[in-house]
């Protein structure tokens, strides 16, 4: 082979390695392309279950509040209707008031998508690091309100256990059964069990005081705290719309 035919040669060898090499960067920036395209379709689908999920938890929670309200409002109740000897109280009313007590609110949530993702490692797919930590904020928070809520509630039921070593709740249960199943059936009214109360022993009222102010203790821990959960929710409702609005 001449000189001259092997410069073209190796010329003409690199030139269809460099294409060759041009054609595997075209398909890997192409293949990016697709990957990146998959990628913001799945972070889409992921973002709009997670505000799914959260309004379900600011619905949920706003019902809490009004429970936790009708709570206080209970617990409120009874303790002047115990720590007066004057109020003007209807029976009735004593006596709607006296069965909403133990009455507990439990948080559940929704947290499936984003235990999901955490799982299988998907919290990438978020492209927006300010939003990620929003969420991953959000759900530190949620877990605590769990927690939380556990050990108030539990607080709620022991106070209540002291509540019924002064006070017997039997009558105040049977009257509510119809007359097959009731023990007391022709023997007590509903004067009956408001005189009941409200003739207790002054030693047995304070105790019932002490505990139901206990009691709404817990419940305000549990409304603050679920307050902070709603606050970020409202938030980071907002910024996922906002995020999936400029998407």
């Amino acid at each position: 082979m001449s000189e001259n035919k092997i410069g073209k040669y190796f010329k003409y060898a690199i030139g269809e390695i460099l294409l060759v090499v041009i054609g595997i960067l075209i398909a890997l920036q192409i293949n990016n392309w697709n990957e990146n395209d998959k990628n913001k379709g799945y972070e889409k689908k992921y973002l709009a279950r997670i505000q799914s999920d959260i309004k379900q938890d600011l619905a949920e929670l706003k019902r809490h509040f009004k429970t936790d309200t009708l709570n206080l409002d209970t617990h409120t109740y009874l303790n002047r209707f115990f720590n007066s000897d004057t109020i003007n109280a209807n029976p009735k009313i004593v006596l709607s008031h006296f069965y909403n007590i133990g009455k507990l609110n439990w948080f559940e949530g929704n947290n499936i998508v984003f235990d999901d993702m955490k799982s299988s490692g998907k919290t990438s797919l978020i492209a927006s690091d300010s939003l990620r930590d929003k969420i991953q904020n959000y759900y530190r928070l949620f877990e605590e309100v769990i927690k939380q809520e556990s050990l108030h509630n539990g607080s709620i039921k022991a106070y209540l256990d002291k509540t019924s070593l002064v006070l017997e709740y039997g009558p105040f249960i049977e009257i509510v059964f119809p007359k097959r199943w009731n023990a007391y059936y022709g023997q007590i009214t509903q004067i009956d069990l408001y005189n009941k109360l409200n003739n207790l022993e002054e030693h047995k009222k304070k105790i019932l005081v002490e505990n139901y102010s206990s009691i709404k203790a817990q419940i305000a821990y549990n409304s603050l705290i679920r307050s902070k959960l709603y606050e970020k929710g409202m938030d980071l409702s907002k910024s996922i719309d906002d995020y999936l609005t400029e998407k």
